[in-house]
């Protein structure tokens, strides 16, 4: 026997202590390792902006003497608003501020925050601590019930104030936008210059450089560019000019796929996201190219949501802000255009001339929907949850059980319209005979409004089923058979399960019958799927990749509660 630190048995380096003395497990001991990995590459991004903003200081102290005017065009930009605090900045005017919860769509977020912080600093400001979170609108509109509910709701489009209604039956009331943005397709230098003098919509969707448009079922983005293109391009070429983008299932687009891919590729975006890109990365910055016809605004306003008049004066507070010269200055800055008029901070490099034109016709929007929906993929998928005693572990974000709660409420919220999901809970003995699972809500589209409203209602009513120790390898099995009994043809037929510890039923399944059993229930002809998803690091991770791998599915890690909701939403088809 060894020393802490020293050789195991088998020669083999023990994983050191923990600064508690508790020794770590080789699973913790990767985690740590990779977000020690993050953190170094996250110090060298701010050493190189650091870098950059010197050297801008000193161009300009040696520059401005000799080239004036010329010199603050080059280096005397703006500020941009590029990151989202992770917490709330702490106003003045008070010492116990109430804490007002706003989701934001992730374009504007930053400078939201930005102006959220600007007004903490007011003597005479709100009493209120604002909370930012990024978060796609669609995903919003569709979770607008149970826990998932934030105070104050900044949406790139008032057409899903009736998507709001019809999932959870609340009628919001529009307000008037703070912010606008138009449309532009953002590509590498070279890439750009290749495109020639033609800046059609029509030829820069299809261009030899493959261009990624986001879902306009899910996107104002989407439906705004590919009406756009609808105008002039024909079922068949407009299916052509976006039918990767379709069939790889791409709900929304980054631009750090766009500016670090192996081959050129190009995304249509907003102007001010490019504007936030390229201040944030002027290693890999990438050009901007307006198309000739222009295009219509993605227009970002305000909504209380909350239900209390005191909350939703603090949200109507900020609003009221940031339509005030203080703020518009900060939108100003980073890319964003008024409601009033005045031209917005251009992207540089721009190729072409950014130009607001009406929103494209209905029937427009329609055709391109309809051929997007022709060439996207189809899934069916039973998603069964984790409702064990260990759910009501705390975290900081409340018990595990209230984030699971919120995540999949947004994450089935955000996925495709035309996804068939069943709801599933499981725990030991908690179905109506004994058994380990329940089925909570049957296999419908996530496209009708009253299977959301059924999967909310479920979600909230966990809470009354939390407790016992967890039946994972049974229900496992039941879910695979209810997958392959219900199959549907001409979908990826799945089963996705959420675990955050180990099985422990044991007088259930063992991992080798599972195992043995998924196997002989394979069917070459109804193939199911089964994918899990390990909250924490409690999960047996080599028995969850087994199962999964016996079916030809996947295990996906959420080492933190942050994670869980975008490795839900891509375990759901993204």
């Amino acid at each position: 026997m060894t020393g802490v630190g020293g050789p195991d048995q088998q020669g083999q380096q023990a994983p050191p202590p923990s600064s508690t003395g508790r020794r770590i497990g080789p699973y913790e001991q990767s985690l740590i390792d990779s977000r020690e990995r993050v953190e170094a590459r996250a110090r060298e991004r701010a050493r190189r902006q650091r870098r950059t903003r010197t050297l801008a200081a000193v161009l300009v102290a040696v520059l401005v003497a000799g080239a004036g005017y010329a010199a603050w065009r080059i280096v005397g930009q703006p500020d941009v608003a590029t990151s989202v605090p992770e917490s709330a900045a702490q106003p003045t005017s008070c010492a116990e501020p109430t804490t007002v919860r706003l989701a934001v769509a992730p374009v504007v977020a930053p400078v939201v925050a930005t102006a959220a912080e600007a007004l903490s600093k007011h003597a005479d400001g709100p009493c209120a601590a604002y909370e930012i979170e990024p978060a796609q609108a669609y995903a919003v509109a569709g979770s607008l019930s149970g826990s998932a509910v934030p105070d104050g709701w900044v949406t790139d489009s008032l057409g899903l104030l009736d998507r709001v209604e019809q999932t959870s039956g609340r009628k919001l009331t529009a307000t008037e936008p703070f912010a606008s943005t138009g449309l532009v397709v953002a590509m590498p230098a070279a890439a750009a210059d290749a495109v020639g003098d033609d800046l059609s919509w029509a030829r820069l969707l299809t261009t030899s450089t493959p261009v990624r448009v986001p879902d306009p079922n899910r996107t104002t983005i989407g439906r705004l560019a590919l009406g756009a293109a609808a105008s002039t391009l024909d079922e068949a070429k407009l299916r052509a000019a976006f039918y990767g983008s379709a069939r790889g299932g791409i709900a929304t687009v980054a631009l750090d796929g766009v500016a670090t891919s192996a081959q050129p590729v190009g995304a249509v975006v907003t102007e001010a996201e490019v504007s936030a890109w390229n201040a944030a990365h002027p290693e890999e910055a990438l050009t901007a190219i307006a198309p000739r016809e222009g295009s219509a605004a993605v227009e970002y306003s305000l909504i209380p949501v909350a239900t209390t008049s005191a909350t939703r004066s603090l949200v109507t507070a900020l609003g009221d802000y940031l339509k005030s010269d203080e703020a518009r200055k900060l939108l100003q800055d980073s890319g964003f255009r008024m409601p009033s008029g005045g031209d917005a901070k251009a992207p540089t490099p721009l190729i072409g001339t950014v130009s607001i034109v009406a929103t494209p016709s209905p029937a427009a929007i329609a055709k391109a929907t309809a051929a997007w929906n022709a060439s996207a993929p189809k899934a069916q998928t039973l998603l069964a949850l984790d409702v064990s005693g260990s759910m009501l572990e705390r975290t900081k974000e409340g018990t595990r059980l209230a984030v699971v709660q919120r995540a999949t409420a947004r994450a089935l919220g955000a996925a495709a319209p035309q996804t068939r999901t069943s709801l599933w809970a499981y725990s030991q003995h908690i179905g109506t005979k004994g058994d380990d699972q329940k089925q909570l809500v049957g296999y419908d589209t996530l496209g009708d409004p009253a299977q959301l409203t059924a999967i909310e209602d479920s979600l909230a009513k966990l809470n009354k089923m939390v407790g016992g120790g967890s039946g994972l390898y049974d229900t496992v099995a039941a879910a695979y058979d209810r997958a392959k009994g219900t199959f549907a043809p001409g979908h990826t037929n799945s089963v996705v399960i959420v675990a955050d510890g180990p099985n422990e039923d044991d007088y259930g399944l063992s991992l080798d019958l599972l195992k043995q059993r998924l196997a002989s229930a394979k069917d070459p002809a109804r193939p199911v799927r089964v994918v899990i998803i390990g909250l924490g690091t409690a999960v047996d991770e080599k028995a969850m990749k087994d199962i999964a791998a016996t079916t030809g599915g996947s295990y996906l890690a959420a080492p933190t509660v942050d994670d869980l909701e975008p490795v839900l939403l891509r375990a759901l088809g993204g």
